[in-house]
């Protein structure tokens, strides 16, 4: 088996700033255009859920994000890029404020005109940072 030795400094920080490099331009692989209103549909679903009975409300969500996740995750395996968070602030921040409009709708309103609210709020909020994250990548 070959030593190859201790690097020199100049040489772990070329390699560390090759490792941010890379990640980067893997975090913000652009994705398919179709990806983005078809979350932002599911989002809004999502949201909605908490007006249907109370034995469908539970399997709706969890079809629902199962649905998200498994988009996604198809959607990553084939770009390659599976789990890969985007960089895009605009885009993080939106998701956060997205999924509060979801956990709100779901635990804290009664099936009423704020769920529907909240929905449309959670679906506008995701298509903003969409919409951010698509120009960010789409130069």
């Amino acid at each position: 088996m070959e030593n190859i030795g201790k690097p020199t400094p100049s040489e772990a920080r070329s390699a560390l700033d090759d490792i941010d490099r890379v990640q980067r331009a893997v975090r913000d692989t652009p994705w398919p255009v179709w990806l983005y209103p078809v979350n932002a549909l599911l989002i809004g679903a999502m949201a909605l859920a908490p007006l249907l009975s109370d034995p469908a409300r539970f399997v709706a969500l969890v079809a629902l994000a199962a649905a998200i996740v498994g988009v996604n995750t198809i959607t990553g395996y084939r770009m390659g890029t599976p789990w890969a968070l985007p960089t895009n602030r605009t885009f993080q921040f939106s998701v956060i404020l997205c999924a509060v409009f979801v956990v709100a709708s779901v635990a804290f309103t009664p099936p009423t005109w704020p769920t529907v609210l909240l929905a449309i709020a959670a679906s506008i909020t995701y298509s903003i940072g969409a919409f951010a994250h698509y120009r960010s990548t789409s130069r």
